[in-house]
């Protein structure tokens, strides 16, 4: 993993449990009730759902491996959300890499690519908004990019990711808490962009 890789994991763990933002910070948290991913995480690695790498970290900081257990998070982010890469089909776009790759780790490959075609769809694409990774929406993704204009199409990505929190059943538990982050992400995107 490159430095600016490493940069956009570490962001994407600290929007996951605000205080991990070293190895020595790096806890297990309880999640809350409404939670859907378990009882325990690790800067969003879930004991629900990914229970052997959740085990496999608290083991490390449970020996005091702490320095071990960070890379490990971190490499699992990167791993995680590796498919936004492909989308892209380069490193040369970080800023709207590093957002969707934040949207794949919170929400997940299908829901990203959702807002992703509508995003695209609003500059004029016209995809089927289906969740589904195919020639079309890799190809418009792609002529998107390569067009400039990298903050206007951030803007729009961040438009249709409030939308998709705002229509979650959980929006009155998390709501709040999504937005945040959704801002949060799209400013740390901001500085990522390469003129």
């Amino acid at each position: 993993m490159n430095s600016l890789e490493q940069s956009m994991a570490a962001r994407i763990l600290c929007f996951e449990d605000d205080r991990a933002t070293s190895p020595a910070s790096l806890r297990v948290r309880r999640l809350p009730a409404a939670d859907k991913g378990g009882d325990y995480e690790i800067c969003g690695i879930c004991d629900g759902i990914e229970p052997a790498v959740f085990n496999r970290l608290k083991s490390l900081l449970d020996a005091g491996k702490r320095e071990e257990a960070w890379e490990g998070c971190l490499q699992y982010v990167l791993d995680n959300t590796s498919a936004v890469r492909d989308w892209i089909g380069s490193d040369t776009h970080p800023a709207t890499e590093f957002y969707l790759r934040d949207h794949y780790f919170n929400s997940g490959s299908k829901n990203t690519l959702k807002i992703l075609q509508r995003a695209l769809n609003d500059r004029g694409a016209r995809l089927t908004v289906d969740g589904l990774i195919g020639p079309k929406t890799r190809a418009a993704l792609r002529t998107r990019l390569s067009q400039g204009g990298e903050h206007a199409f951030l803007l729009a990505l961040r438009t249709r990711r409030k939308a998709f929190y705002m229509a979650c059943r959980q929006f009155p538990t998390f709501g709040k808490g999504w937005l945040s982050r959704t801002d949060e992400a799209f400013d740390y995107a901001l500085t990522l962009i390469i003129s």
